[in-house]
């Protein structure tokens, strides 16, 4: 399923006061809740899952400084996604790299083909450098939103 269709304004965050990986992933936890896509178990189920998952192995692109944080859990039925830009970046994932972008991807433990997909979909979006400057410069979650939807009708 393609990133920006599972985009609503109020899943995306413009320059949160999150600082480090963990109150990145648990800010977009926190929005993806209260808009009602995860329960309270599955938000917790999430965390874990996702931090376990970045300790496997980064899931930043240090040469764009995006991170796509992801994981499958149970207690899903369609995939879930948050973004988060700030300028100043929210987390670093080695020392003076900062991650600026992050798009977090959760999906139900039966749909690893639709996961993969959409995170093709979001390394296929970001990888534009244009579409990143344009999202570091949106002034609302709706402005991030279109321009996402824009470059994503671009794609192939």
């Amino acid at each position: 399923m393609p990133f920006t269709s599972l985009l609503r304004p109020e899943q995306i965050a413009l320059a949160p006061a999150w600082r480090g990986f963990g109150e990145t992933v648990d800010g977009l936890l926190e929005r993806l809740t209260a808009a009602g896509l995860l329960s309270a178990s599955a938000r917790v189920a999430a965390a874990s899952a996702v931090r376990a998952r970045e300790q496997e192995a980064s899931t930043a692109v240090l040469e764009i400084g995006v991170g796509v944080p992801h994981a499958r859990i149970a207690g899903l039925e369609h995939p879930v996604v948050g973004l988060a830009v700030s300028a100043s970046g929210l987390y670093e994932a080695v020392p003076t790299v900062p991650i600026r972008i992050v798009a977090l991807v959760l999906s139900p433990l039966t749909a690893l083909d639709e996961h993969l997909r959409t995170l093709a979909d979001i390394a296929t979006l970001l990888h534009s450098a244009e579409l990143r400057t344009l999202l570091l410069r949106a002034t609302s979650p709706a402005a991030a939103l279109d321009v996402l939807s824009r470059f994503a009708r671009g794609m192939p």
